[in-house]
């Protein structure tokens, strides 16, 4: 989010009235605050959505002598992810009445709609000042009157300089939780048995049923790392042959370039119309961190032989998904079968049900999360690497970071972290009067489940249910020992549908495919490329991929595949 980074202990912005300093080495006379000095150095002011060049955080010196800041932590909701902790550098001394601005491209924090900023004195665990919010500010959120106040929208972003306040709304932080539904099942959840250890930047999960035996799939954001797990007969998970270690997943445009850090991949899902392949979602590149890249990555497993697979298609959602910052982009992924969606979903591009006539050559529709606006996009995606965008879900949560769909109840399930205690929406589509448009409850998380940073949820199919339960599985970020957890969710009373192939034994690969190449049934020119297909293409007979914005008309309906007796939000699009 940040055009190139600073380096504070040489060189920060500080304003003094109206005239701006630069950082001086501390000195003699420069005090350094006490761990316990809350009040001493405050958060001032923060932009958290279209900042420039990016997010950024104020702090102030409110006090007569100088501060010296070396050693102190500013962290995001998630301190305990070291990935999410910024130690502030020697040398970085705040002048009485100053401010110092640090930016997101230096701390890496990427702050969302839902989220935090605290400030840990020298040791780590001692909270200075900290401030939550539940959705961005139109402007910023700053200290009203400035460096003392309570935390309010400011009238304008007053970047290291004095917070503007004169008649800006003060923004009372509430729960980011609805009221929702408890747990649809046992409230006992454990680490997986078997003592998995993953990598430390865990988050996209995925469940791949086959009676010859199911998958697990998982990956990690930090080095793209693609994980494959066998599921056993109670449930737990041993990494596949030739998958004792993840394999990472690499651009087309890295291939042969092994320092090259690759994408950050965020989320999982499989199509049984590839059963060659697995879909990674990436919400930039790793070796351009401060530029949001919102990508889909296809990449045969089944020919995956060495220690990186290369993609064979990519789609760059980048332009169709709302703007975003770099770190708050694509957080999960999930494909979902034609079948479960024709004549249900609305389609924002026609104003019709959703008819997947109208996307020859697509196979089903991918639904990606974007964490900054907790909202769900579902794409129809093209073999030439084109994409056009179909629909827009509302969570009604901060943030949305683990997709799944339950086939045996017709659910999409998008979850929260711990930035909304762990809450997932539950989305069906069609209406009760058999119109297109989809309901959303919201139901809680198992009272035995941690509320920390689960990035990766995945439920069993219904066919491996025993005694009314069967697994479901929760992954969390910024843990290596017992990211991975099991605990339970009841069973669907009807039978699900067939079984989706797992891909097989890994296989040397026959031949060479070219990266993008049609291998799926249908012509090109027919696959999607309007003028406004995400990638590729100007067919301008293809329909557009944003699609016009409608009023969502809400009323009350049941969840009853679910039996929670609870009421969803109905959302229909008005055509």
């Amino acid at each position: 989010m940040q055009a190139q980074r600073m380096n504070l202990a040489a060189a920060v912005a500080l304003m003094i009235g109206g005239g701006a300093v630069l950082a001086a080495p501390a000195s003699a006379n420069a005090t350094e605050v006490p761990v316990s000095g809350a009040g001493s150095v405050v958060i001032n002011e923060i932009e958290s959505s279209g900042g420039e060049p990016g997010d950024w955080i104020e702090l102030a010196n409110p006090g007569a002598a100088a501060i010296d800041l070396e050693g102190y932590v500013l962290t995001d909701n998630s301190p305990e992810d070291p990935t999410h902790r910024f130690t502030i550098p020697a040398g970085t001394v705040v002048a009485a009445g100053a401010h110092l601005v640090i930016e997101d491209g230096e701390s890496g924090l990427g702050l969302g709609g839902a989220d935090s900023v605290r400030l840990f004195g020298t040791d780590g665990t001692t909270v200075v000042d900290q401030y939550s919010w539940t959705q961005h500010a139109a402007t910023t959120y700053g200290r009203c009157p400035d460096g003392a106040g309570e935390f309010a929208q400011t009238a304008v972003a007053t970047k290291g300089s004095a917070n503007a306040c004169a008649d800006a709304p003060t923004e009372a932080p509430g729960p980011t939780t609805p009221d929702s539904e408890p747990w649809p099942g046992d409230a006992d959840v454990a680490p997986i048995a078997g003592g998995i250890t993953l990598g430390e930047d865990m988050s996209g999960l995925d469940y791949q049923y086959s009676p010859d035996g199911s998958t697990l799939w998982a990956v990690e954001n930090g080095t793209g790392g693609l994980y494959r797990f066998e599921v056993t007969a109670d449930g737990g998970v041993t990494p596949a042959q030739g998958w004792e270690e993840p394999k990472r997943v690499r651009f087309q445009a890295d291939s042969g370039k092994p320092d090259a850090a690759g994408p950050d991949t965020e989320g999982v899902t499989f199509s049984p119309e590839r059963p060659d392949s697995v879909f990674v979602g990436a919400e930039r590149d790793n070796s351009v961190k401060s530029t949001n890249r919102n990508t889909i990555l296809e990449v045969n497993v089944r020919a995956a032989t060495g220690a990186e697979i290369v993609a064979t298609t990519e789609w760059d959602l980048t332009a169709s998904l709302p703007q975003v910052g770099a770190n708050t982009g694509i957080e999960a992924i999930e494909w979902v079968a034609d079948s479960e969606l024709e004549g249900k979903l609305l389609d924002e591009n026609t104003g019709a049900p959703y008819d997947s006539a109208n996307y020859p050559g697509a196979d089903g529709l991918f639904f990606v999360a974007v964490e900054e606006t907790a909202g769900v996009y579902a794409y129809a995606l093209f073999d030439d690497g084109s994409a056009g965008r179909v629909a827009t879900l509302e969570s009604g949560l901060g943030g949305v970071m683990a997709l799944d769909y339950d086939e045996s109840t017709q659910t999409l399930w998008g979850m929260c972290d711990n930035g909304c205690g762990g809450t997932s929406a539950l989305f069906q589509f069609g209406t009760e009067d058999g119109s297109a448009g989809y309901t959303v409850t919201h139901v809680t998380r198992p009272a035995g489940l941690p509320d920390t940073n689960n990035e990766g949820f995945a439920i069993a199919a219904n066919e491996t249910c025993v005694d009314g339960t069967r697994a479901a599985y929760w992954l969390e970020d910024g843990v290596k020992a017992d990211a991975l957890k099991q605990g339970s969710i009841a069973c669907a009373p009807d039978e699900t549908p067939a079984p989706t192939e797992t891909p097989g034994a890994t296989v040397a690969p026959g031949g060479t495919t070219t990266p993008g190449a049609s291998t799926a049934p249908g012509d090109g020119s027919a696959h999607g490329n309007g003028p406004e297909s995400a990638a590729g293409g100007t067919d301008g007979g293809a329909l557009a991929t944003t699609g016009a914005e409608h009023l969502v008309l809400v009323t009350l309906a049941g969840l009853t595949a679910l039996t929670l007796g609870g009421f969803a939000l109905t959302r229909r699009r008005d055509a």
